[in-house]
């Protein structure tokens, strides 16, 4: 019936109106037909600004008539999407106190993701962090991982408790987090299991594709998707967690938390520093443009490739050249019985060694084979201008047959296995070594270094005194402020024992990292000590302690003894433990 109304005649009481009973009819029908209409008699209330559901847990149900939407002030659901109308703006999720956003498995509260139902989150594309990702867990990455700036790790590289990343974080293909899974622009969740937003109340909002049912938002269509679209440039605000495209932020925080195990199918870029406090596991390739910041043990068991310069202690490796530091020595030490083999070796720009041939690489220059002192150059055989001189002395102060003052060739000369020619000497035999020695305790000098005449112990190298010297030291870093060691102590007593002592005149501190073994129980521990002395006492702290057992393996203390700082250690047991330590002490 459409709507009926009251004729109030031509001017006030003309009798030209409709009668009392007439337009009272007129009123009740009207009435009739508003009380019928589907609006009131569906069981809805409208009170003030409130429209609420009269039968109990029912739902509250928007349907637009064809292709229309429902329409907030600034949000359109259409179907199963959910749009933000004005532009650039975001679409805020904010749950009330203390309560969290959930969809499907996952839960957002505040800054903080974690799932609500599962242990593990699963990303299945792509993911990228502007900001510093913390892992407190352990990261395992299967696939490549490609750091754009540093990887800081302060231990080993095989599982991390944390993990920081100052940059961009991309997460490419397939990821899982908890019970969702991320694949390209879709989030699903585990085989039948709801993805949820929820509202307060019992009742439901449905809309076209989506059920909003007490603090629950489920599609109403088998296995279509649900939407969220922010309009222009506008973000996704869930909590204190912003989604802007396919970036994640912290809208109050400079942290993102990830409270549960991140798994990341494709590839994680970070272009800021990520911060490793735990191990990590590299199932591939670790690609690293920048540089390792620190490193305690690297383990590779494949092929390590480094790109740039590369420092490692005190040698730097650039390019096609090795470098040490400021007026350091470069030494070669081969192990045991070993030699160092060059194919071609080039000293000071000059002299060329390669196979058995040494010569001037300058046009013109001299070779010379200078002793020092009384000293000699002394040749087994020579061949000098194809011609052989055999038990002849050269050098006597008057020339006669066998003797010679000065010996001079134009060509090549040939002593025993040895050929001189030019500015060149050379074994003469296949395959053969030069070998320059002195007689006696006499020792051999090139461009005024004068080396040992014996040689020294396995593992040692090379050492200068700065005078031209070289004698065979062993194995250590000097630095122009501070020295380094290692050693390694056996301790079977739980008395208190001596590891290690350094000369308190020459270093005020010292740095200890420190590794025990207890093999009779197989307990393990790494731990660090810092030690230092003003000359009567010493102090030590230690910390970064690392143990499989409770209360540690053994107590370190601190003594002066003479001139020497000790470094004392106590074992909580009388088992043989093994202490191998690294110690930088630092000069005074």
């Amino acid at each position: 019936m459409a709507q009926q109304s009251l004729n109030l005649g031509t001017n006030a009481n003309d009798g030209t109106g409709d009668t009392l009973r007439v337009a009272m009819d007129k009123v009740n029908d009207n009435f009739t037909e508003l009380y019928n209409s589907p609006l009131f008699s569906g069981h809805l209330t409208f009170a003030g600004n409130e429209i609420s559901a009269t039968r109990s847990n029912d739902d509250i149900v928007f349907v637009p008539s064809g292709t229309g939407s429902v329409t907030f002030p600034s949000i359109k659901i259409n179907d199963n999407n959910i749009e933000g109308l004005r532009t650039n703006e975001n679409i805020n999720l904010v749950p009330n106190g203390t309560g969290s956003v959930v969809f499907g498995a996952i839960k957002i509260q505040g800054t903080s993701f974690s799932s609500d139902d599962s242990t593990i989150i699963n990303i299945n594309d792509g993911l990228i962090v502007d900001g510093t990702i913390n892992v407190t867990g352990t990261a395992t990455i299967t696939g490549a991982a490609s750091l754009g700036s540093t990887l800081a790790v302060p231990s080993a590289l095989t599982t991390l408790s944390t993990l920081n990343v100052t940059g961009a974080t991309s997460l490419v293909g397939t990821t899982t987090i908890d019970n969702l899974t991320l694949n390209d622009n879709i989030i699903g969740s585990s085989s039948n299991a709801d993805i949820i937003l929820t509202p307060g109340g019992t009742g439901s909002v449905v809309l076209p594709a989506v059920t909003i049912n007490d603090n629950n938002i489920t599609g109403t269509r088998s296995n279509d998707d649900l939407n969220i679209n922010a309009s222009g440039t506008g973000g996704i605000k869930i909590g204190a967690l912003k989604f802007d495209g396919t970036s994640v932020s912290s809208d109050d925080s400079t942290t993102v938390n990830v409270n549960d195990n991140l798994i990341v199918d494709g590839t994680l870029t970070t272009t800021g520093a990520a911060t490793f406090t735990g191990a990590t596991n590299l199932g591939s390739t670790l690609a690293v443009p920048s540089g390792l910041t620190t490193l305690s043990t690297l383990n590779v068991t494949s092929t390590t490739s480094l790109v740039g310069a590369t420092t490692i202690d005190n040698l730097t490796f650039d390019d096609n050249t090795i470098g040490s530091s400021s007026n350091a020595d470069i030494n070669l030490t081969p192990g045991g019985t070993g030699s160092v083999i060059l194919s071609s070796l080039t000293i000071d720009s000059n002299i060329n060694i390669t196979d058995n041939e040494i010569k001037t690489t300058q046009s013109n220059s001299d070779l010379v084979i200078a002793p020092a002192g009384t000293g000699q150059v002394v040749l087994s055989k020579a061949d000098i201008n194809g011609g052989t001189i055999d038990d002849t002395v050269i050098g006597g102060t008057t020339p006669a047959a066998g003797s010679f003052t000065t010996l001079l060739t134009t060509a090549s000369l040939t002593i025993d296995g040895i050929t001189i020619a030019d500015n060149t000497i050379s074994t003469n035999a296949s395959n053969s070594i030069l070998e320059l020695s002195g007689n006696g305790s006499g020792g051999v000098t090139i461009s005024g270094f004068t080396f040992p005449t014996s040689d020294g112990s396995d593992g040692q190298f090379l050492k200068t005194d700065g005078l031209g010297n070289l004698a065979f030291a062993t194995a250590s870093a000097t630095l122009s402020h501070s020295d380094i060691g290692d050693g390694t102590t056996t301790v079977a007593t739980s008395t208190t024992s001596t590891l290690n002592q350094f000369d308190k005149t020459a270093h005020r501190s010292a740095k200890y990292f420190i590794s025990v073994t207890d093999a009779t129980n197989s307990r393990f521990e790494i731990v660090e000590a810092n030690v230092i002395t003003d000359g009567t006492n010493a102090y030590v702290t230690t910390f970064g302690s690392v143990s499989d057992h409770p209360t540690g393996l053994a107590v370190y203390s601190a003594d002066v003894d003479g001139d020497n700082v000790r470094l004392r250690v106590t074992n909580i047991s009388d088992n043989s433990t093994v202490f191998k330590f690294q110690r930088i002490a630092i000069d005074v």
